[in-house]
């Protein structure tokens, strides 16, 4: 290691020696004879060396902004105190709206995806030494096998641009796979994961009202000018969306059974009943019926019935699709 090497890590050591110790509240102040003691590289020096390197890096902090302050030390009155001024160091806390932390909290997902994984850590990086706190408690969870996997960085950055600067977008919308694509135009306010699910709300300029699409249903988005409808603000987007749904009939209260620990995803948002029957409400059908089967025979349907028979159905479609793979198939 070089001597300026040496140096560089001994200044970086002594400036958290000040933050920890601005953090700790039995030692609020260092002294020259502590950080001799206790910080590395100033030890296996004399005394006097060592002072004249701690007052010297002293110099060198401050002359970076680093404001330390000198302070008589109530507890020796021999020894001179050194303490950091935190109120003149600290960054102001960082905080997002709950749009904003939604839309970090999907590229931190889709970077553990190796989507966006560049983005994910730099940006993470820079917001964590700002202060940012990742604990996105508001946010709605967002888990790996999802609809972001289908949300490249690219379309990303169309659709959170066209939102920012109100913009237009079309795209490419199918209903369903066996469904005709049609082309649509939107002004976009806001991505949205609920269920599971990603889907982007705005103004649908086709039909001239506020719609929602999920992610995995369009494709090819452009932006196409500028937007005459953009966010009014105000509007709780995730709310919208589970209104939409409901309009769609496609969210439904259930009933199941599960063994203790399993199906995280069902059990906590569900209420428990005194016969140990989970009670879903308000939940969206399909994602239900695809959760309940991918964690048989641990949750067990018991009713509504249709929900039962869905379950069953795309059990046995799974189970025939595995055996004609494998060969096992019978006249």
């Amino acid at each position: 290691m070089t001597r300026k090497d040496e140096a560089l890590e001994r200044l970086i050591n002594l400036t958290f020696a000040f933050l920890d110790a601005e953090q700790n509240g039995g030692r609020r102040l260092l002294t020259a004879a502590w950080v001799r003691d206790n910080v590395a590289g100033y030890a296996d020096r004399s005394e006097d060396a060592s002072r004249r390197m701690f007052n010297r890096d002293l110099a060198v902090l401050r002359a970076a902004g680093v404001p330390v302050e000198i302070v008589a030390n109530p507890d020796d009155p021999g020894q001179t105190g050194y303490r950091l001024q935190s109120e003149e160091y600290s960054l102001p806390e960082v905080s997002f709206t709950p749009s904003e932390a939604t839309v970090l909290a999907l590229a931190g997902d889709m970077g553990l995806g190796r989507r966006l994984a560049a983005f994910a850590q730099s940006g993470w990086t820079k917001l964590a030494a700002a202060g940012a706190s990742r604990q996105l408690g508001t946010v709605p969870v967002v888990s790996m096998l999802n609809d972001t996997e289908h949300l490249g960085p690219q379309t990303l950055d169309t659709i959170l641009g066209a939102c920012r600067n109100r913009r237009r977008i079309r795209f490419t919308y199918s209903r369903s796979p066996v469904d005709e694509a049609v082309t649509r135009s939107m002004d976009p306010w806001g991505l949205v994961s609920h269920r599971d699910r990603l889907y982007i709300v705005g103004h649908d300029v086709d039909r001239d009202a506020v719609r929602s699409f999920r992610i995995t249903r369009i494709s090819d988005i452009r932006e196409s000018g500028p937007a005459t409808h953009p966010n009014p603000g105000g509007v709780d987007l995730q709310d919208l969306v589970a209104r939409s749904l409901r309009r769609g009939h496609d969210v439904v209260d259930v009933r199941f059974r599960t063994a203790p620990g399993c199906a995280g995803e069902l059990t906590r948002a569900a209420e428990v009943l005194e016969d140990g029957i989970h009670v879903l409400r308000n939940v969206e059908r399909d994602w239900f019926i695809r959760t309940a089967a991918a964690h048989a025979p641990q949750v067990v349907v018991t009713e509504p019935e249709d929900i039962r028979s869905a379950v069953i159905e795309t059990l046995s479609r799974v189970a025939a699709g595995h055996a004609t793979e494998n060969g096992d198939t019978h006249e």
